[in-house]
């Protein structure tokens, strides 16, 4: 099974953000392993995200298919995060903050980096 990283840097409000979702997911039903990394923007998908009344979805339900469904790994970047919620937010369930060499490793293994 290669290895994908899949860079997330637009928010939930933005289709593109969305699209990266998807994009991490259907990555991991081709049969790679995919990690996530949240950046700029996309940290706030590493927040408590309610948009299903002009999105017409769920986006929770597409970071929890992430997680449960698909056995991704999520990180977000602490200085993104923090500079969209403050300092002392904790990331949703399961997604984890990045160590300082986290991006750098998960890059230098993955097979596959896709930044839509």
């Amino acid at each position: 099974m290669s290895r994908a990283l899949v860079v997330i840097d637009h928010g939930p409000s933005t289709e593109r953000g969305w699209l990266a979702l998807r994009t991490a997911l259907a990555l991991s039903l081709g049969g790679h392993d995919v990690a996530v990394f949240l950046y700029a923007e996309g940290a706030g998908w590493a927040l408590p995200v309610d948009a299903r009344a002009w999105l017409g979805g769920d986006p929770d339900k597409e970071v929890a298919g992430l997680l449960d469904d698909a056995g991704a790994a999520v990180i977000v970047d602490r200085d993104s995060l923090e500079a969209i919620a403050g300092a002392s937010v904790e990331p949703v369930r399961g997604i984890v903050l990045a160590e300082r060499d986290d991006f750098d490793r998960r890059y230098s293994e993955s097979a596959t980096v896709v930044s839509p």
